[in-house]
């Protein structure tokens, strides 16, 4: 549930993107505004090329502005080396994409641990945490079982205990239920609602899937390169 009494924990101001191809300028975004609030579940639509992808990179620190600024937890990303974007990004930012991006090699325990194991934490105790998250997202007897033993929706339930193990201040999902069919859709977007009430985490969903944009306590459009409301 939004906390509108914080800070954003997201933000970015006048947030441009040009790509130059041979002897053109590709202007993908240009003037963006948006501010994310502690505990918001906000869903960004828009058609194939608008610039949804380009724009969650930005957010995510992955890719850098032609101009303007993100902040990300009161940080901007211009103010910091790569090094320490990883850093902070391991910190604040959980992502879930549309394919999960699993390490076929390990467990579901094992890839959940990851973002904790980077950031230093011993095995023991980064084992008990992601044990912990994949019970919450119904995963608890799965946790040994390897991505290609599990189903579509399996995969992305340890994506997003994978994405929130860390707890971070908001998580990023591109597509999360863009390659499930429908009733499993269906189920990871009620798990988002669920785990962003447990949670207070912020989660930012980009996606072509109406029903889950609607599910999001506010809904932007990006067109010509800019966010608009969704009222209807």
């Amino acid at each position: 549930m939004t906390d509108t009494s914080q800070k954003p924990v997201l933000a970015c101001q006048d947030l441009s993107k040009t790509y130059i191809e041979g002897p053109q300028k590709v202007t993908v975004l240009e003037g963006v505004h948006l501010e994310v609030m502690p505990g918001e579940r906000l869903a960004i639509v828009g058609s194939s090329g608008s610039g949804k992808t380009t724009l969650l990179n930005l957010l995510g620190g992955l890719d850098l502005a032609t101009g303007g600024q993100v902040m990300l937890a009161g940080r901007n990303y211009a103010d910091m080396n790569e090094k320490q974007r990883g850093e902070w990004r391991n910190q604040q930012l959980g992502f879930v994409y549309q394919f999960h991006h699993l390490l076929p090699e390990f467990t579901a325990l094992e890839n959940t641990a990851m973002p904790l194991l980077i950031r230093g934490l011993k095995m023991k105790e980064a084992k008990e945490k992601a044990a912990a998250l994949l019970a919450r997202v119904g995963m608890q007897a799965r946790v040994q079982h390897k991505p290609a033993e599990l189903s579509g929706g399996e995969r992305q339930r340890v994506a997003l205990a994978r994405a929130l193990v860390t707890e971070p201040a908001c998580v990023l999902l591109d597509e999360p239920t863009g390659n499930l069919d429908q009733t499993t859709g269906q189920e990871v977007a009620a798990l988002i609602h669920e785990l962003s009430e447990q949670s207070g985490t912020a989660f930012i969903v980009v996606t072509h899937d109406p029903g889950l944009a609607r599910q999001q306590e506010r809904v932007l459009k990006l067109e010509k390169g800019q966010l608009v409301a969704v009222t209807d």
